[in-house]
């Protein structure tokens, strides 16, 4: 019986390596087919509608819109000079150029600064002591940072500050945004410890 059992095996034997070549031939003939019907329904698809084109312009509208914010980005020419135990800063120009109060901007730099400081008739705020550009840069990206910069869209260029009720409020005329940033008692100073982004303004 032992025989018997051991001949029908040999019989019902299986070559794997025939049996292999048969399954890849069955899956490649069902890619190809998968791979028709893809091509079938692009075909049927109109081509502004298939993936990769809306994808293309979608990349092309982002990177567009990139350059458009680059280009358009916001500079301060700061001038920040040393003359004895003052430094100047064209507090005038800068304060034109961000739409904002020269006595505002005054008085934040000097409240930062905890130094005393005026603005003469040259344009120039003179501040007592001797500060490096880097730290009155510092202080300009604190206070664009706290009072231009709408909090809703990253706006900068066409924002302002209104008062309504004893009430500062930072107002974007893009987004419609408004943010709070102070009162008539604390007036218009930081109060956020967070540390601003380098925007590329100065």
């Amino acid at each position: 019986m032992s025989d018997s059992s051991s001949s029908e095996i040999e019989e019902l034997g299986i070559n794997l390596k025939e049996f292999s070549m048969k399954r890849q031939t069955r899956l490649g003939s069902r890619k190809t087919t998968q791979s028709t019907k893809q091509e079938d329904d692009l075909i049927d698809t109109p081509t502004e509608l298939q993936y990769y084109t809306l994808l293309k312009n979608a990349m092309s509208i982002l990177k567009k819109d990139k350059e458009d914010r680059s280009s358009n980005k916001l500079r301060l020419p700061l001038e920040v000079k040393r003359e004895g135990i003052r430094t100047k800063v064209n507090i005038v120009e800068i304060a034109d150029i961000l739409d904002r109060e020269v006595f505002h901007i005054t008085k934040f730099i000097t409240s930062e600064l905890m130094a005393e400081g005026s603005v003469k008739d040259d344009g120039y705020l003179w501040i007592k002591g001797n500060f490096l550009k880097a730290k009155i840069q510092e202080v300009l990206r604190k206070f664009i940072e706290n009072f231009v910069v709408c909090k809703s869209c990253d706006g900068i260029e066409d924002t302002a500050i209104i008062k309504e009720q004893r009430l500062f409020y930072l107002q974007c005329n893009k987004c419609g945004g408004r943010h709070c940033v102070g009162n008539d008692i604390d007036g218009l100073s930081s109060k956020s410890g967070v540390k601003p982004k380098l925007r590329g303004i100065i």
